[in-house]
């Protein structure tokens, strides 16, 4: 097992977890699959240039759990991240690979001058949010109907992490 940063050439391994983040937790994501099923591979390694994705890759090149951040744009909220794009497959849960991959996130964003990581979880999926409460990230409020999937409106719960203590 490898754990790195992604890179363009790894569209089509990222795009294949995207895909299945997608179909099997759709509640999770702003994003739907038709979007990224329709994506050009292009569009895809621009994407990946332009955020902090990692994953953690099997023996054959398989990414088994990806995370990613970006930063937010403008000088005053320059301080700021978001994590993004989380997903384990369900074969590597439990493994403490979500974990990993928050450290190295955690690490990468300090090294680019961010000092606070934001993140936002469906209202319904308690597992992740004890997640993210287990690796020090605080609910600080949330946005009801912040989604909309097959005509049935979803909450979101925003979670904050300082990065520098």
């Amino acid at each position: 097992m490898t754990l790195r940063r992604l890179s363009p050439e790894d569209w089509a391994a990222f795009r294949d977890i995207r895909l299945e983040m997608l179909l099997t937790e759709p509640e999770a994501f702003g994003s739907t699959h038709a979007e990224w099923a329709a994506k050009p591979e292009a569009e895809i390694m621009d994407w990946l240039q332009m955020i902090h994705a990692f994953g953690v890759f099997a023996d054959d090149r398989r990414i088994l759990s990806t995370a990613a951040w970006t930063p937010k744009r403008g000088q005053a909220v320059a301080h700021r991240g978001e994590v993004i794009a989380v997903y384990t497959r369900s074969e590597a849960r439990g493994q403490g690979y979500l974990r990993r991959l928050m450290e190295r996130i955690e690490g990468d964003a300090i090294a680019a001058g961010c000092l606070q990581l934001e993140l936002d979880v469906s209202d319904t999926n308690a597992g992740a949010e004890a997640a993210y409460r287990a690796l020090g990230y605080e609910s600080i409020g949330q946005l009801p109907r912040a989604l909309r999937h097959d005509g049935r409106f979803l909450g979101k719960i925003t979670m904050v992490k300082a990065l520098d203590g």
